[in-house]
């Protein structure tokens, strides 16, 4: 049997414009382009030549939108929305390695620490970059809920729904990648400079996978062209080697053999009339890194991203990052529910219809066959009933079990330890006894402070047990005091009883 043709949308929300893709996909990875566009929008808030109303960005957002609402009858398999990296900000984090579902817990639990607004006021995502059975590493988006928001109204407007809320510069990544305009092995250590109107996005691709992603701000660019390729050329300069710096922290084998430069701004914006291979030269200058301008073919590059993001939603749908607030995500499912019931209401009606349609010639058959219908329906919502309890059980036991895991009780105990300064690097579990703490501190007083703390904690009754300080110079020449200590955790009341029954015996 032919495999159904699945059609997705993706749609990125860039400084540029709007990009829209509609690919299909016949039950492999491959897809094909069916229709593309790109659309210079005004941002919200400004007027497009003078005259438009303040906001009159958004409304032409939906117009624009709506030309790819599917045909009647048809569907989409998957809608994937894509924000840029001005309204998103990203964080590389290493945290002891968890079951993937108390991954979000434990991100919730340091949100406050992550992100420069209230937890209520931003919405997060993240991506699993590397796991071991100790250490995870992973890229978590943070952005503001009210951004969030207005692009997923504007969806909603148009008549279409975000099942993911990406990021456009990891979507542009994976479309260098899926159409091999990079050799594989530079792609794997890219950075990637990316000009897009007010911002640069800087990108950090490290063993084949994304480890930053950042904006610089282009918008006081003054004066001459060469002055202005010269500001910007210090902006991003002094911002790549922070970030290549940051990376490096956590990965200290990273390296970027060459710095690549896009052009992909909109017409009358700061970093338009900046020439990608001269910019280039100025890096390269500024820097010392090897740097060169990428070139695109003009459309191709027009609808890239759009295209990215329907690469990454058909590459892995699951694991991947998404900013869709989990209330939006359970209306979508609430909503389905609501769609698949009204046809099989209509179908029911229909059938309805049919049997009462024949009871005209054969009256006694058709009622026969419509108790039938009714009795089956009334045996199988009882059924239905039953089942959709359990899962309602079934959930709120998964969360009973989430928020019960003693490697979340233990991480918010060390949270609320631990002196100002130290820092922890390492956090290892020993057959559920002990728990090994790796970290460095400004001075042997702050480690002090921290196991006498941890003596005193009720989930340490067993004690701590601390090995020899060691000094150690940081890169920045700061000298750092590194330490372990190992705790005894307290015993569970499964492995308690356990205990007791081989006294007994």
């Amino acid at each position: 049997m032919k495999p159904k043709t699945q059609r997705s949308l993706g749609i990125a929300f860039g400084a540029a414009g709007l990009e829209v893709a509609e690919v299909a996909r016949n039950g492999g990875p491959s897809v094909r382009l069916l229709r593309c566009a790109s659309f210079p929008v005004a941002p919200s808030g400004a007027a497009q030549d003078g005259s438009a109303p303040a906001g009159a960005g958004a409304p032409l957002v939906v117009e624009q939108l709506k030309s790819f609402q599917p045909a009647r009858g048809a569907s989409l398999a998957s809608v994937a929305a894509g924000l840029s990296s001005s309204d998103v900000l990203c964080r590389l984090l290493s945290l002891p390695t968890v079951k993937d579902a108390e991954l979000r817990p434990m991100l919730e639990l340091q949100l406050e620490n992550l992100a420069p607004l209230p937890p209520e006021q931003v919405v997060f995502g993240f991506e699993v970059l590397r796991k071991t059975e100790t250490q995870s590493e992973l890229l978590v988006a943070i952005a503001r809920r009210e951004k969030v928001v207005e692009r997923l109204e504007q969806l909603r407007e148009a008549g279409l729904a975000a099942d993911v809320l990406d990021l456009n510069a990891l979507a542009l990544l994976e479309w260098l990648r899926q159409q091999r305009v990079l050799p594989e092995q530079e792609l794997d250590q890219l950075a990637l400079v990316v000009l897009e109107g007010e911002t640069a996005t800087l990108l950090l691709n490290h063993a084949g996978h994304p480890h930053l992603v950042m904006a610089v701000p282009l918008g006081a660019l003054r004066g001459t062209e060469a002055e202005q390729l010269g500001q910007a050329a210090q902006l991003i300069g002094d911002e790549l080697h922070l970030a290549q710096a940051a990376v490096q922290t956590l990965r200290p084998e990273a390296s970027w053999p060459v710095v690549r430069v896009l052009q992909h701004s909109a017409p009358d914006t700061p970093a338009a009339d900046l020439d990608a291979a001269l910019l280039a030269e100025a890096l390269e200058a500024r820097t010392g890194a090897t740097c060169e301008a990428l070139a695109l073919d003009p459309r191709e590059q027009a609808v890239a991203v759009a295209l990215g993001l329907c690469f990454r939603a058909v590459a892995n749908g699951q694991g991947r990052l998404n900013l869709v607030p989990a209330e939006y995500l359970a209306e979508r499912r609430r909503g389905a529910l609501r769609q698949r019931l009204r046809k099989a209401a209509i179908l029911a009606a229909l059938i309805y219809a049919v049997a009462l349609a024949g009871a005209l010639s054969a009256l006694g058959f058709q009622m026969s066959k419509l108790s039938s219908l009714e009795s089956e329906a009334a045996r199988m919502k009882p059924a239905f009933d039953r089942v959709s309890a359990l899962r309602d059980d079934v959930h709120v036991l998964q969360e009973y079990v989430t928020n019960k895991s003693p490697s979340l009780e233990i991480l918010l105990e060390l949270l609320q330890l631990r002196p100002d300064g130290l820092f922890l690097t390492e956090l290892t579990f020993n057959d559920g006894e002990q728990v090994s703490l790796n970290g460095y501190a400004p001075n042997a007083s702050a480690v002090s402070e921290f196991e006498a703390k941890l003596q005193k904690s009720a989930l340490f009754p067993g004690g701590t047990t601390m090995s020899p300080l060691t000094n150690q110079k940081t890169r920045g020449g700061e000298v750092v005091v590194k330490f372990q200590i190992q705790c005894k955790m307290k015993k569970s009341p499964h492995e308690e009883t356990t205990r007791r029954r081989g006294k007994r015996r």
